[in-house]
């Protein structure tokens, strides 16, 4: 007895979204049908060689324009000339010295105590404007400044009684008669400038010793200035 086909039944919505006909014979194969199920899935992420954005190449190009001029500004040179030891342009004793300037070792040195306008601290120290310890030779205030002075003075009609320092360990001849020069030159004062030789002359002259007192230097001018 032959078998009988079972009839062909529609096929469900569930079947037709699978790839199913009408007809259950005309199936798709079952690798399309696993192919339309995994396209309608979203791709996963790929990393890839995207270009970047136009603003990171805007930032690229600017921080490499800056760091061009900062090389070019702060990094020195590449000549070899920087590695030479430069030569002093002649010799020593060629070389020409700059002239003390009087008026600076005065307000560095002397004015605390003699004051901007030489008229001295009354009772504390004398004046040099018109004094006849600083006019009448140039050895006495060269002699007073190179190793101090002591005890009582009568100075353009002030009289004081304190010691001034030596100052000659601390100022150079040069130092030393120009700041004279101007002291002889300023205010009402008008007498001839001291020279270094000057101050050289009176430093060789006298051994190390203590300050001056007046009765000493007065004797001293007695004699012509000489020790």
């Amino acid at each position: 007895m032959t078998q009988r086909e079972p009839p062909n039944e529609p096929a469900s919505p569930r079947q037709k979204s699978l790839g199913f006909g009408d007809d259950r014979t005309e199936q798709t194969d079952v690798s399309q049908i696993h192919l339309r199920i995994v396209s309608r899935e979203k791709r996963e992420p790929e990393e890839g060689l995207e270009p970047p954005p136009w603003w990171l190449w805007g930032f690229i190009v600017v921080l490499l324009f800056a760091m061009g001029v900062y090389v070019g500004r702060f990094g020195g040179s590449f000549s070899a000339a920087v590695h030479e030891v430069e030569e002093p342009q002649g010799s020593i004793a060629t070389q020409t010295t700059h002239a003390a300037d009087g008026a600076a070792v005065f307000s560095a040195i002397c004015q605390p105590c003699h004051q901007s306008h030489g008229l001295g601290i009354p009772g504390q120290y004398p004046p040099l404007s018109g004094s006849e310890w600083v006019l009448r030779d140039k050895q006495t205030p060269t002699r007073i400044v190179l190793f101090g002075l002591r005890g009582v003075i009568h100075a353009a009609g002030v009289t004081v009684d304190n010691t001034m320092p030596p100052l000659g360990d601390r100022l150079t001849n040069e130092e030393i008669a120009a700041a004279l020069t101007y002291v002889r030159s300023s205010w009402k004062n008008s007498a001839s400038p001291v020279l270094p030789a000057d101050v050289q002359a009176v430093r060789a002259a006298t051994s190390a010793r203590d300050a001056w007192t007046p009765a000493e230097l007065e004797s001293l001018r007695n004699k012509g200035g000489h020790p």
